[in-house]
């Protein structure tokens, strides 16, 4: 499956332009900017690039990797892979079976420097290439400090991760752009849309627009461009 595809089966968000009531926003000033308690920021390690491997060579790919980092402890890239749940039947008797599989288009992510990454790939896997943030024309470079809840919101309930189809800067329109300061998602930025009549934060990661449903309780503030 290509990029292309992956973006034409993603989902489009039901805009209503307008910062849905219920959001816990503190207007951020230069004065009141100080006395606000924020999560301690977590120690920022490597950002991490992505690509797409069909699902099927995924679990190969991860027992690769974790070989080669064991060999090669000095230029390890841990690797995670996206993942979402699967409802299969489970028996004649009835009932359903969730299993927590690759996702088809086997979204599979790689932490280190894009010129490391590309390196890497180069040598180990030639055919395969970084995917390329449109916006920016390069391939993506996710924060740790954003990769890092993300994964553990797809580990932990992968259904609360949305990949939408709408590009980021679409969101912009007619929202106020906010900075998450409680919980898990503290420091990331984007815009609470109402989507699937459940306020979702919205932000750009590696050139995807994603909303992360469950963050309705957590607080806010304005981002001063």
């Amino acid at each position: 499956m290509t990029t292309q595809d992956c973006l034409e089966s993603l989902p489009t968000a039901d805009v209503d332009h307008r910062l849905p009531k219920g959001t816990h926003v503190t207007k951020a000033d230069e004065k009141s900017d100080l006395g606000i308690e924020r999560t301690p920021r977590r120690e920022e390690g490597l950002p991490w690039g992505y690509l797409f491997i069909h699902n099927m060579t995924v679990p190969a790919f991860e027992r690769r990797m974790k070989e080669y980092n064991k060999n090669h402890p000095d230029s390890a890239h841990a690797c995670f892979v996206h993942r979402t749940y699967t409802y299969k039947e489970k028996n004649e008797r009835g009932g359903v079976k969730k299993e927590n599989t690759p996702t088809i288009s086997g979204m599979v992510f790689l932490q280190g420097r894009t010129r490391d990454l590309q390196k890497f790939l180069k040598l180990n896997y030639s055919t395969y290439h970084l995917v390329i943030d449109k916006c920016k024309g390069k391939p993506a470079s996710i924060p740790d400090k954003i990769m890092q809840p993300f994964m553990m919101v797809l580990k932990d309930n992968p259904e609360r991760v949305t990949f939408l189809s709408d590009p980021f800067e679409k969101f912009a329109r007619n929202h106020v752009k906010l900075r998450v300061i409680t919980g898990i998602f503290a420091g990331c930025e984007g815009y609470i849309i109402r989507i699937d009549r459940d306020r979702q934060l919205v932000f750009d990661f590696g050139g995807y627009a994603v909303a992360i449903r469950g963050v309705h309780k957590e607080d806010f503030e304005e981002v001063k461009e």
